[in-house]
């Protein structure tokens, strides 16, 4: 069948940021079923021309606020509140109803229809006129509710309070309409209140590498990379450095890539902030324990993914494990701060002995990958 998939983001064939490596995943998994689908949507400057046909950019437009300056970021605001949509989704209204369609109907006849998100369907409610499935990513209302209550600012407390009131809405009628919804995770399906016959658990991979681990010297004994800037995030890593950080030896190397916001400094001789790295994979081989440190948020952490695709010893809050069924070996889950730190300086200190036991990521992404494809059968089978 030929499948419409409907994304603010199209997919280049290179992801970086957590949503195109989701997306990617998606896509694969319904090509690998045997269906023909159009990845329909908008690319981001720093985007690649995508290497697969069947991805339709209807235009390019800079939607990420790391990337623009602050007129760009107050133009945003502007287009949000003369819309009367999330910030998100009203960055896709600069271009007309007209070129989309026109992207639609060059995509010949189709089958079934799929929105990635609620992005497109909210700027672009002409589309909802077809039958659709919905993929929600997270429980976005309550993403936007936790990131008012950790903002920096009063205007940005405001403005995420706003988006989670219309967010609310928007994917309540999403979900209402939709034939099939599929969730990155239990929890969220339980939030937004789905019926089981009309909703499936959607497991999620990372692009795997056959790699062996690295052997030899590690240069952290702690290490992680992430987008810093994201709210979720931030937060995380405040907690960390907070929290967790005063309470390991002064001996522990801790190493962060990614770029951390300007308000966040180094409090201790042990921690380095190390800016874009060239290579994610190649920085965590010389990495001994990846603390996976989220502290709220809806949907899966693809940290967390990656890190278990990889065959990364870990130690993980329960929320970073949302929509995991089963740990490896060498993951220990903890939440409270004196049980989080104990079980790093654990982890670190068998890494040093050669007493972690080696963990080869195959099977956790095979599992995965037959889960997705289980799961997108079953909804697939729902649409008309």
């Amino acid at each position: 069948m030929h499948i419409a998939f409907f994304s603010s983001v199209v997919t280049d064939g290179k992801p970086t940021s957590g949503f195109e490596i989701a997306n990617e995943a998606i896509v694969h998994g319904l090509r690998s079923l045997g269906h023909k689908v159009s990845v329909i949507g908008f690319s981001v400057p720093r985007q690649n021309t995508p290497a697969h046909e069947d991805v339709i950019v209807v235009d390019e437009l800079n939607l990420e606020n790391a990337a623009v300056g602050a007129m760009q970021k107050l133009g945003f605001v502007a287009r949000a509140l003369q819309s009367g949509l999330p910030i998100s989704a009203s960055k896709l209204t600069a271009v007309g109803r007209k070129k989309l369609d026109e992207a639609v109907r060059g995509c010949g006849e189709i089958d079934r229809v799929i929105f990635n998100s609620y992005q497109m369907a909210a700027a672009f409610p002409h589309l909802l006129e077809r039958p659709f499935g919905f993929v929600t990513h997270n429980v976005e209302h309550v993403s936007a509710s936790q990131n008012a209550i950790s903002a920096n600012s009063r205007i940005q407390r405001w403005l995420y309070a706003r988006d989670a009131r219309l967010l609310k809405d928007i994917e309540t009628s999403l979900c209402d309409k939709a034939q099939y919804v599929w969730a990155l995770s239990a929890e969220d399906i339980t939030t937004l209140g789905l019926l089981k016959e009309k909703s499936a658990v959607l497991p999620l991979v990372a692009p795997f590498e056959e790699n062996e681990q690295a052997v030899g010297e590690k240069e952290f004994d702690i290490g992680m990379i992430g987008t810093w800037s994201w709210e979720p995030n931030r937060v995380g890593l405040q907690w960390f450095l907070d929290k967790i950080v005063p309470n390991l030896p002064k001996d522990f190397r801790i190493g962060i890539a990614g770029k951390v916001p300007e308000t966040m400094v180094q409090q201790s001789d042990n921690v380095e902030f190390l800016g874009r790295v060239e290579s994610a994979s190649e920085f965590l081989d010389y990495v001994r324990i990846v603390p996976l440190i989220s502290r709220g948020g809806t949907g899966v952490q693809l940290k967390t993914i990656e890190a278990f695709q990889a065959g990364l010893a870990c130690v993980a809050t329960s929320s970073s494990l949302r929509g995991i069924e089963s740990l490896p070996p060498n993951c220990a889950k903890a939440d409270e701060v004196d049980e989080f730190s104990s079980a790093l300086v654990d982890h670190v200190q068998r890494s040093r002995a050669q007493k972690l036991p080696y963990v080869n990521g195959r099977q956790f992404y095979d599992m995965q990958f037959a889960d997705m494809q289980d799961a997108l059968v079953k909804g697939l089978n729902r649409l008309v």
